[in-house]
C-alpha cells in the first residue's frame, strides 16, 4: 500500500480542476465546476468537480471519486500506474511502497507472462512443427519483416508446452491463469489455452503484451475460427484497440478502424499505419474516449454484410458522443481491406479511404434503401425515419441535410423542417426528463449499485452517510464516536465499511480525504464515497446533528426485519406495536 503521506503530497500536487479540465470542457457554477460526462453520453452536464474537497462525481452514470480515480478511468490504468502517472506529472517520486501493491504485482507479472509468451510463440513460428503457420502467413502476403514487426508467431500443438515453459522460467500457475493463458484440468495440472493456433500479440500504448488473439490452424475447426484472451486484469477487450500502439503517431488527422487482425497488418504492410482494428464489436464508450485523444476523425470500414454495416450503425452515436468526426469507408464487392490491396493496389486503397462518405450519407443511404420511395407510403415512411436522424442533429446539420434530401425525394424543404422541429422539441425534453429523472432517484433514492441494502435501509442509510460525511468535514466530530456508535452498529454493509475507514484515518492523524480512503475501497465504493460527500448540504454538522444521526441509526438497527415479525407470538406483536406508537407521539 502506498503511504498515506504520499498521498497526501500527491493530493497537495495535483489540482483536481487544472487536471480534468484536459479532458472536460469545464464551466463554472457556483463553488462548482460542471461539464458533459467523459464516462457515458449524455447532452445535459451531470459530470461535476468540487474543487474544495478534490473530488467529482457525475449524477448521471454514479462514478466518482478524487483525481486518482479519474485518471485510472481516463487513461485505462490501475490504482498504482495511476498514482505514478499523477506523480510524473507533478515531478515527485513515488517511494518504492507503491511497488508491493498486491494488484500492482500482479499486473506486472501478467505483463512479463504475456511477454514471454509472445517469444515462445514467435520462436515456434520458425520450428519444423510451425512451418504450416509461417506458410499461412506468407501465403496472406506478409513479409518476415511483417511477421517480426507484429510479433506474430505460433502456439504449438501440445497440452502444455507453453505451460511448462513458462513454469520453467519462474511464473506460478496461478499467474498463467490469471493472464489467460492456461487453465487447470480434471488433475489440477496446469494446460494451455492456445494450441495449434497462428498468434497475434496485442500492445498496449505503453508497449506490454496485455493478450493475444490465436487463429486456428485446423482446417475442419470444430470451435471458434479465432480465439482471444479474456478480460484479465490488465486487458478489457471493450477499452482497447488492436494496433492504436502503432497507429498513435500517425493518425492526429484520422484513424481507419477495422474488423480485425489482418486488416490492419495488411495496411501496414502497404503503407497505410493509421489503422486499428475493433476486434469484430461495435465501438463502446471506452473505445470511443481513447480514440478522440489521438485524432479528430475516424473512417469505419466493417465487412459489407448486414451484420458489418449494423455494427457501424451501432458505432456511429457512440463516436458522436465525443466529438469525432465520422465517416464511412465503402470497399466494393464487399471485400475486407486486405482482400482490396491484394487485388488492386494500395494507391486504390488510399483513394478510397480519401472518398470515404459521412456518417450521416452513410446513414440515409441505408434508410432509403430500405424503404420504396416509388410509392406513396414508402417515401412517408422514409422521410419519417430520416427526420427522426436529422431531429438529432444541430440545426446547421439539419438545415444542410434538409435541401439535399428535399431534392433527392422531391419533396419541399419547409415540411421537413416543420417536421425536424417538432422532433427536436420533443427530443430535447425526453433527454432532460430521462436525465432529471436519473439524477433526482441518485439524490433521494439511489446509489444502489454499491449499496443494494440502502433502498429496503433508506433512513438508516441516509442517516449513516450524514454522519459520515459530517466526520470526514469536520474529524473533530468523531471524538468518543467509535465506541458510542462502533461500525458493526451502521445498518448497511457498505456504510459500514466506509464509517470505518474514515474513522481509521482519523485516528491516526490523517485527513480523511476521498484520495486517502480510496485505497481502501472498491471503485464503486469509491464513488458512492463521493456522492455521499458531495451530496450533503455545504453547511458543516454541529455535535446536535450527531446525535440525531446516532439516534436513528440506533433506532433503525433495532426495528425488526419482516422476518423477526413473522416469528413473534401475538403478545410481542402488540409490545411492539404499543412501543412504536409510543414513539411516534
Amino acid at each position: 500500500m502506498i503511504p498515506q503521506s504520499f498521498i497526501d503530497e500527491l493530493r497537495q500536487s495535483s489540482d483536481i480542476a487544472e487536471i480534468i479540465g484536459g479532458y472536460v470542457q469545464l464551466k463554472r457554477s457556483g463553488r462548482l465546476l460542471k461539464g458533459l460526462c467523459p464516462f457515458h453520453s449524455e447532452k445535459t452536464p451531470s459530470f461535476t468537480v468540487f474543487p474544495q474537497n478534490g473530488s467529482f462525481y457525475c449524477f448521471g452514470c454514479q462514478t466518482g471519486g478524487s483525481v486518482i480515480t479519474f485518471i485510472e478511468k481516463a487513461e485505462q490504468l490501475d490504482f498504482v500506474e495511476a498514482v505514478k502517472w499523477l506523480a510524473n506529472r507533478a515531478g515527485i517520486e513515488v517511494p518504492d511502497d507503491g511497488s508491493s501493491d498486491g494488484i500492482g504485482l500482479l499486473r506486472r507479472r501478467i505483463k512479463e507472462a504475456n511477454r514471454e509468451a509472445a517469444r515462445f510463440f514467435y520462436r515456434q513460428l520458425y520450428t519444423t512443427a510451425g512451418a504450416e503457420a509461417l506458410a499461412y502467413l506468407h501465403g496472406r502476403g506478409l513479409t518476415d519483416k511483417t511477421i517480426a514487426h507484429f510479433g506474430l508467431g505460433w502456439s504449438p500443438d501440445g497440452w502444455d508446452k507453453l505451460s511448462k515453459h513458462l513454469i520453467s522460467l519462474g511464473f506460478r500457475a496461478d499467474e498463467l491463469e490469471a493472464a489467460n493463458l492456461s487453465f487447470s484440468n480434471r488433475s489440477g495440472a496446469p494446460t494451455d489455452r492456445f494450441r495449434n493456433r497462428v498468434m497475434f500479440p496485442i500492445i498496449d500504448l505503453q508497449g506490454s503484451v496485455i493478450a493475444f488473439g490465436g487463429r486456428t490452424m485446423e482446417k475442419e475447426h470444430q470451435g471458434r475460427k479465432y480465439l482471444n484472451t479474456s478480460d484479465t486484469p490488465v486487458y478489457k477487450k471493450t477499452n482497447n484497440l488492436y494496433g492504436l500502439n502503432w497507429a498513435k503517431a500517425t493518425c492526429s488527422q484520422s484513424v481507419v478502424v477495422t474488423e480485425g487482425f489482418m486488416d490492419v497488418i495488411a495496411m501496414w504492410q502497404a503503407g497505410i499505419t493509421n489503422v486499428v482494428a475493433s476486434q469484430g464489436t461495435a465501438f463502446t464508450a471506452e473505445q470511443a474516449r481513447l480514440l478522440s485523444k489521438y485524432t479528430s476523425t475516424v473512417i469505419l470500414s466493417q465487412d459489407g454484410d448486414e451484420a458489418g454495416q449494423n455494427a457501424i450503425r451501432r458505432s456511429i452515436p457512440v463516436l458522436r458522443a465525443t466529438g469525432l468526426d465520422i465517416r464511412v469507408l465503402q470497399i466494393p464487392d464487399n471485400m475486407d481491406p486486405d482482400e482490396y490491396i491484394k487485388a488492386h493496389s494500395a494507391e486504390s486503397m488510399r483513394s478510397l479511404i480519401n472518398g470515404s462518405v459521412s456518417d450521416t450519407e452513410f446513414l440515409i443511404a441505408g434508410i432509403i434503401s430500405h424503404h420504396d420511395i416509388d410509392s406513396y407510403d414508402g417515401r412517408v415512411r422514409c422521410l419519417r425515419e430520416i427526420c427522426e436522424l436529422l431531429g438529432k442533429m444541430n440545426p446547421l446539420e439539419q438545415e444542410v441535410w434538409a435541401g439535399r434530401i428535399a431534392e433527392q425525394l422531391s419533396v419541399d424543404k419547409s415540411a421537413i423542417m416543420s417536421q425536424l422541429g417538432i422532433i427536436s422539441r420533443k427530443q430535447r425534453r425526453n433527454e432532460s426528463r430521462e436525465e432529471l429523472k436519473a439524477m433526482a432517484q441518485e439524490i433521494t433514492g439511489g446509489g444502489t449499485r454499491s449499496n443494494p441494502e440502502r433502498q429496503q435501509h433508506l433512513r438508516a442509510a441516509k442517516a449513516e452517510e450524514s454522519l459520515i460525511a459530517a466526520i470526514t468535514l469536520s474529524p473533530t466530530l468523531a471524538a468518543g464516536l467509535e465506541q458510542r456508535l462502533p461500525p458493526e452498529s451502521f445498518v448497511t454493509s457498505m456504510n459500514r465499511r466506509l464509517y470505518a475507514a474514515v474513522l481509521e484515518q482519523i485516528k491516526n492523524g490523517n485527513e480523511p480525504s476521498l484520495m486517502m480512503l480510496e485505497q481502501q475501497l472498491t471503485p464503486d465504493e469509491t464513488s458512492a464515497a463521493a456522492r455521499i460527500l458531495n451530496s450533503e448540504p455545504a453547511v458543516l454538522a454541529t455535535a446536535g446533528d450527531i446525535e440525531q444521526y446516532i439516534a436513528i441509526i440506533n433506532e433503525e438497527r433495532a426495528r425488526p426485519t419482516a422476518d423477526d415479525l413473522s416469528g413473534m407470538t401475538d403478545a410481542d406483536l402488540a409490545s411492539y406495536m404499543q412501543a412504536l406508537s409510543k414513539r411516534k407521539k
